[in-house]
């Protein structure tokens, strides 16, 4: 589980391992939130992202994986 602020940090650690498809849950940043209801469905949809990506075949999230990069910032890319 990581947030969408670390979420391309993730993804170049998991292909820097040997695991570019390793699947991860990406919540909201910042993560925390003074209303409460949207607490509640952000906890709900994290929720969701867990059961499927604990219930869901390994191919199926690798070509889920592979299909949705987050690719890093321009500011932090070399020039």
């Amino acid at each position: 589980m990581v947030s969408t602020a670390f979420a391309p940090l993730a993804q170049v650690t998991a292909e820097g391992i040997g695991h570019p498809t390793l699947p991860f849950v990406v919540v909201p940043h910042p993560v925390g939130d003074r209303d409460m209801a949207l607490v509640e469905r952000r906890g709900a949809d994290i929720a969701e992202q867990c059961v499927h990506a604990l219930t869901t075949s390994a191919e199926v999230l690798a070509h889920e994986v592979s299909e949705h990069p987050f690719p890093l910032p321009d500011a932090v890319m070399p020039r």
